[in-house]
């Protein structure tokens, strides 16, 4: 959200000092210290402007290019690292593959029975980082910053098996 915001908060301004400066320097714009205040005001209200421009045009395809960058689509039986949320930094399998409210697809990860009746493992694809697995180091146990990482194959167990690679 936050590239969305700042891709159209920059388009929404250079449109706005576009249309102010008719041909003429920024040099001659900015001699005064009037109009640099009065630019400065202006430029508050045209990025908070910009924010909802930004979300509603170029959120769908940074959208699609960060999931892509993060290595969507993802399938079932893939091994995640969680990028954002509570559970950022910990690993985790997904489980099942489904259609989100916004019609793109979203990842439940097996992070246990508590979170699978909650709710609470549904993540973006944005929001997930796939790993890839060698299979001579699939069961290695993984600690994350000294706890055990939570990765959702094994959640009885305290020290949690993940794959690494």
């Amino acid at each position: 959200m936050v590239i969305s915001w700042v891709v159209g908060a920059c388009a929404l301004n250079a449109a706005g000092f576009a249309l102010i400066s008719h041909g003429l320097s920024v040099w001659a714009i900015f001699s005064d210290w009037h109009t640099i205040l009065l630019s400065v005001f202006a430029v508050i209200p045209t990025s908070l402007l910009g924010f909802f421009l930004g979300v509603f045009t170029c959120w769908p395809w940074i959208r699609a290019i960060c999931s892509r960058y993060n290595g969507s689509p993802l399938r079932v039986g893939d091994h995640v690292l969680i990028l954002s949320g509570p559970q950022k930094g910990d690993f985790a399998l997904v489980y099942e593959i489904t259609v989100g409210q916004g019609g793109w697809n979203v990842a439940r990860l097996d992070l246990g029975e508590e979170r699978e009746k909650k709710f609470k493992d549904i993540f973006e694809e944005y929001s997930l980082l796939k790993i890839e697995i060698e299979p001579d180091h699939r069961y290695q146990t993984f600690r994350h910053f000294g706890r055990p990482a939570k990765s959702g194959l094994d959640a009885s167990k305290e020290s949690r098996k993940i794959a690494i690679e």
